[in-house]
């Protein structure tokens, strides 16, 4: 094809360039000069050059004919929103609705349920040190003097782990208490039932003095029943919360004991009273530290915060043929004697 010289019937022009191509035999597809896209041909009275004869029409992608577009709803649909400011990336994760989900009370002081039961049982673990370390300063000032700095050192840790497992001890209480209030929830919640326990009795029966000795086990106890998926896991449940059961009643007995035992005036009584508070220090952590491994188990978590490894059962699958990757060998023909 070469470019049209004079009078020219037909022609085609490139898309890139503008240039007019006459019409041979059949019509072009490439410019011979820019390798661009030639339009259709025209007349040689067509307008100013390089004006396109044709024009595009958009279309939804689903209507391809006619009926597909009658079959369109008339009617006006939704303006489109984003729930959240749209981000470019590889991979945009849609975003929960969960979260937007307000969150109560119960639930916010249960989140923090388990670093203030840890926290709790660090101070009474440094509580039960320092009072032996008072208790060896006691034995060793029988017959040699202490240093002044020694003392206040004693009396610092002590006063610092009194006070601060006392305090934090209360918060971990509080937040212990709604931890179990969310576990019965949600495992009634799986059960398709509700709570037929009222919220603020479970509260006040769990941190009233002497009723607190009883009734959180009483609610692990109904918990663990409720949410057990087999036997074994409702025994093993049961077997951990009545350990911590026991420890529990008995760290609050002892608490009783040491105020008891604090009336008495007598030298060698506050000594023996200095031991009595470290013991019953231990205990109290001992309780601590079984209650994170209560509350984490019932999460399916070890008390480290893993994952639980349920045991798995290897059974030896009978009635099948073994097969091998080898090809069989030919069986070795009869051979008679003619």
């Amino acid at each position: 094809m070469t470019a049209p010289r004079g009078r020219a019937q037909a022609f085609q022009v490139c898309a890139r360039c503008s240039t007019r191509w006459a019409v041979g035999a059949r019509p072009g597809t490439w410019c011979p000069r820019c390798h661009g896209v030639l339009l259709s041909p025209v007349s040689a009275q067509a307008p100013a050059q390089g004006r396109r004869n044709f024009r595009w029409v958009a279309r939804p992608a689903t209507s391809r004919s006619t009926s597909a577009r009658t079959t369109r709803t008339a009617g006006p649909t939704p303006t489109p929103r984003y729930e959240s400011t749209p981000a470019w990336g590889l991979r945009d994760i849609p975003r929960d609705p969960a979260a937007d989900r307000p969150v109560g009370r119960v639930e916010q002081y249960a989140a923090n349920a388990q670093l203030l039961v840890l926290v709790t049982a660090l101070l009474l673990t440094l509580g039960a040190f320092a009072e032996a370390f008072r208790y060896g300063i006691l034995l060793y000032n029988r017959t040699r003097l202490v240093s002044p700095i020694t003392l206040a050192v004693s009396d610092a840790l002590v006063y610092f782990a009194q006070v601060g497992s006392l305090v934090v001890g209360l918060f971990a209480l509080v937040g212990s208490s709604c931890w179990l209030i969310r576990q019965r929830r949600l495992a009634f919640a799986a059960a398709g039932a509700t709570e037929p326990r009222s919220l603020r009795w479970m509260l006040l029966l769990s941190m009233l003095p002497v009723v607190r000795i009883v009734m959180p086990g009483v609610y692990l106890t109904e918990l663990a029943r409720l949410r057990g998926d087999t036997e074994a896991d409702v025994h093993r449940e049961l077997f951990l919360v009545r350990i911590w059961w026991g420890v529990w009643a008995a760290s609050n007995a002892l608490v009783v004991v040491q105020l008891l035992w604090n009336l008495q005036n007598s030298l060698q009584a506050r000594a023996d009273g200095v031991l009595l508070s470290a013991f019953v220090a231990a205990v109290a952590a001992g309780s601590a530290v079984l209650t994170l491994a209560v509350m984490r188990r019932f999460e399916g978590r070890t008390l480290r915060g893993s994952a639980l490894s349920r045991p798995t059962r290897w059974v030896v699958a009978t009635g099948t043929k073994a097969t091998s990757n080898r090809a069989p060998e030919p069986e070795p023909e009869a051979v008679t004697a003619s």
